[in-house]
């Protein structure tokens, strides 16, 4: 996707570098060449007095450049190749894989030696971005960075900076592509997604949208914001236009859990992204229990003992049970072979001889917020 994007820019740049060389025309054209020579000087201006450059790529903001130019593939010009009912069950498979790859992107966060890997490839590939101030402490820096404030090991400035070298950090990106397929699945309506075209101008004014406009089977139109900070811009929105627009939560909805011991997400298996992706699949809770649903491990024994990369651990202590007796019986939301790899060998022994059907688990992607809209279709 990447080389075919590289293509397309290419494409047009070799249309400009043409017409923009003197030398290629013969005197009988040069009259072109002087023309598009005039009135690309006078554009080149105005569109450095509008800083439009430093929108398609810069420090300032650069997450959210990142992010829109996958977004684009995804929902700009990808959008043309979803047409049949199988079309959109393999864009919303694509989409839960593309999720995993963004949730592999944040070990960096922690991990120093992917991440100087990664700066030292982007500053040969970028040279220019070695001269940006905070670029050569943080490939010198050991430790956490662009985490939350008071869990990172890194400065604030860092932390900042840190955040403008990926695309929307921290679940920003994977949460507006995870809410435009839970949307498709559920069927709510037709969806316009704005993800793109975050500003919508007119002579006088400019009005901020939400991330999703809905025409449902009523023929009414909803907005639908990804994410609950955003209440006085939707409402504004809402006053504005008198669409409706409700805000999806998405800090409790289980599609995203970073790992408390090795503090990486924990991305989704292939029996939730094949069943999530077939529309005809109906599910009754969004909590999978893999010893009891899971069909791609044969041996259950397999899943007990931690042979599944994906499973989830969540179990609330309790002293009658030894086998949830242990640090981490918390009820927060552990990799399981996390789990296993850090109690002692007595306790692995328990936890895994305990056919724990309600600690081992995974989740389907599943926003509250919309329940309203999804009881009207």
């Amino acid at each position: 996707m990447y080389k075919s994007l590289k293509n397309s820019i290419d494409h047009l740049n070799t249309l400009h570098s043409t017409f923009v060389q003197e030398s290629n025309f013969l005197d009988d054209e040069k009259k072109d060449y002087w023309l598009y020579k005039e009135n690309f000087e006078k554009f080149s201006y105005i569109i450095s007095e509008l800083g439009i450059n430093t929108q398609l790529y810069g420090q300032k903001d650069r997450q959210m450049i990142l992010a829109d130019m996958l977004e684009y593939i995804f929902l700009g010009r990808g959008y043309y190749s979803i047409k049949t009912i199988e079309d959109k069950q393999k864009f919303t498979k694509s989409i839960l894989y593309f999720v995993n790859l963004l949730m592999c992107y944040e070990s960096m966060t922690y991990y120093n030696n992917i991440r100087k890997k990664y700066l030292t490839q982007l500053k040969t590939n970028i040279p220019k971005i070695e001269n940006e101030e905070p670029f050569i402490d943080l490939i010198k820096f050991q430790g956490s960075v662009g985490l939350k404030k008071g869990t990172s090991d890194a400065p604030e400035r860092l932390n900042d900076y840190f955040d403008t070298l990926l695309p929307k950090t921290a679940g920003g990106l994977w949460h507006e592509l995870l809410v435009f397929i839970f949307l498709l699945r559920n069927d709510i309506g037709y969806i316009l997604p704005l993800l793109l075209n975050q500003r919508l101008l007119r002579k006088n004014d400019n009005l901020v949208p939400p991330d999703f406009l809905i025409i449902s089977s009523e023929k009414r139109i909803y907005g639908v914001e990804v994410g609950r900070k955003k209440e006085i811009q939707s409402g504004s929105f809402s006053l504005k236009t008198a669409i409706p627009t409700a805000s999806i939560d998405t800090e409790n909805s289980r599609s995203s859990d970073r790992c408390p011991i090795c503090k990486r997400w924990i991305p989704f298996c292939d029996f939730v992204i094949n069943n999530y992706s077939n529309f005809e699949y109906d599910f009754e809770k969004i909590e999978v229990r893999c010893l009891e649903k899971c069909t791609l491990f044969k041996n259950k024994e397999d899943i007990k003992k931690g042979l599944c990369p994906y499973t989830k651990y969540s179990r609330n202590q309790a002293r009658t049970f030894e086998y949830a007796n242990h640090e981490f019986a918390t009820g927060l939301h552990y990799h399981y072979q996390c789990v296993l790899n850090n109690v002692d060998e007595s306790t692995k022994e328990k936890i895994i001889a305990a056919n724990d059907t309600i600690a081992l688990k995974t989740h389907y992607p599943y926003y509250a917020g919309l329940d309203d809209l999804m009881m009207k279709r």
